[in-house]
């Protein structure tokens, strides 16, 4: 009897390594890690080959939140269209003309009128009461559906209710900037009873508070809400404090809402003293219950702000523990190196002052074998400042360089650079 999703996968992708089974267990990312998502087969592996191949896909409602987008909705429900059985869009009466653009080109679209309450969950599960469908997929309407996900979601929904598994789907959202989020919490079934909680940050769960168990899959989102050049992010950030200072007063041992707290203080350039206070609490409420959800973000938030803030004792405490819970996470490398880098460059200035100390004292009248103008220890100096980007001392030493040799040698290296500069 097979009992979890990656013996599935290995036993399908021997004996049935053609069949729509298994090229829908492949969509979901890293199938081989998910030995934790248990499954309760007795049929044959055949008969469930051939059960699923008779199978129809559920259907799906896509949910848009909208509130003057007509920058991007037009772009938004293109990228959308034919994917879903029905489209819910609740829009919080804009005053642009993002309802003109829905109705004009989108007439089939389900349009209901909502004030804001400053409460995000409210909204999507006003869609969620709305729905028709057997589950529901959301997106925002500053996200693009990507063209290969066609039929995407529905072979996923059809995977997850053959195996019984009662989770959250996440697509693969991509930033402007390139960044990736894989735990986004976008697609599930209406019939497991999910409903979003938190005015903002908000995420799917069961209604005995439970978190579902969150697979990733290979659907492709493109967002540019967060585009400095696009938002403008003071707002945002500001309404984003605001909502999650609200969520800690309702749920003030919810270490999440720390977390979300931090960040947004962070992203607003807040005071670093308050940010890191914030941090050390809600690692102290996670020291305390079963949930490690935003654990890790909490840890590396506070990574950033002792790197930031010079506590460099801190942080190498903090690194050894990441490194012992969480092997796998390249921030921990990033910022071991990043302090070794630091410890090379303030080598770098004592040896400058080294040298220096060197050049101050001409009347000791020291013997040089290599260039009794000191232009070796010149030299030297000039391209330790260069390592450092202090480009004005660079010149300095350079223009009072008597060898025209080590000013030739100098000069190739720097035109070398930039011409390697121009090719970029």
């Amino acid at each position: 009897m097979l009992n979890n999703l990656n013996k599935l996968t290995q036993d399908l992708s021997l004996k049935f390594p053609n069949s729509s089974l298994l090229q829908d267990i492949q969509l979901i990312k890293e199938v081989n890690t998910m030995q934790h998502i248990k499954i309760n087969f007795k049929e044959s592996l055949e008969e469930m080959v051939n059960k699923y191949q008779k199978l129809k896909s559920p259907s799906i409602t896509c949910g848009i939140l909208t509130y003057n987008e007509e920058r991007c909705i037009k772009r938004c429900l293109n990228s959308i269209i034919n994917e879903f059985d029905e489209i819910i869009i609740i829009d919080s009466l804009s005053t642009d003309n993002t309802v003109g653009i829905i109705k004009q080109h989108f007439p089939n679209t389900k349009l209901i009128f909502e004030n804001w309450i400053n409460d995000f969950s409210f909204h999507r599960n006003k869609i969620i009461n709305l729905a028709s469908t057997d589950w529901i997929y959301f997106i925002d309407a500053d996200n693009t559906y990507d063209i290969k996900n066609k039929g995407k979601a529905k072979r996923i929904a059809k995977l997850l209710d053959f195996l019984k598994i009662k989770c959250v789907v996440s697509p693969i959202i991509t930033e402007h900037n390139g960044h990736i989020y894989t735990d986004t919490r976008r697609l599930f079934s209406l019939k497991n009873n999910l409903l979003f909680t938190g005015k903002v940050h908000e995420e799917p769960i069961f209604i005995d508070k439970t978190i579902p168990n969150n697979i990733t899959v290979n659907i492709y989102v493109h967002h540019d809400g967060y585009n400095p050049k696009i938002v403008n992010q003071i707002t945002k950030n500001k309404r984003n404090i605001e909502l999650t200072k609200q969520m800690i007063n309702i749920e003030p041992k919810n270490p999440k809402w720390l977390f979300f707290y931090a960040r947004e203080l962070e992203q607003g350039n807040k005071d670093s003293t308050l940010i890191k206070n914030v941090l050390l609490e809600g690692i102290e409420l996670y020291n305390s219950i079963p949930d490690k959800h935003y654990y890790l973000d909490t840890m590396l938030l506070l990574c950033k702000i002792l790197f930031q803030t010079n506590d460099f004792k801190k942080l190498n405490e903090l690194l050894k523990l990441l490194e012992q819970n969480f092997p796998n996470c390249s921030d921990i490398t990033y910022y071991k190196t990043a302090l070794i880098f630091l410890d090379i460059q303030l080598k770098a200035k004592k040896l400058i002052n080294y040298l220096q100390i060197n050049l101050d004292n001409p009347e000791e009248n020291k013997y040089s074998l290599i260039n009794s103008t000191n232009d070796h220890i010149k030299y030297t100096m000039l391209k330790l400042h260069f390592f450092l980007g202090e480009w004005d001392q660079s010149i300095d030493i350079y223009r009072n360089l008597k060898s025209r040799e080590i000013q030739k040698e100098f000069l190739e290296y720097a035109n070398n650079l930039k011409e390697k500069l121009n090719e970029i």
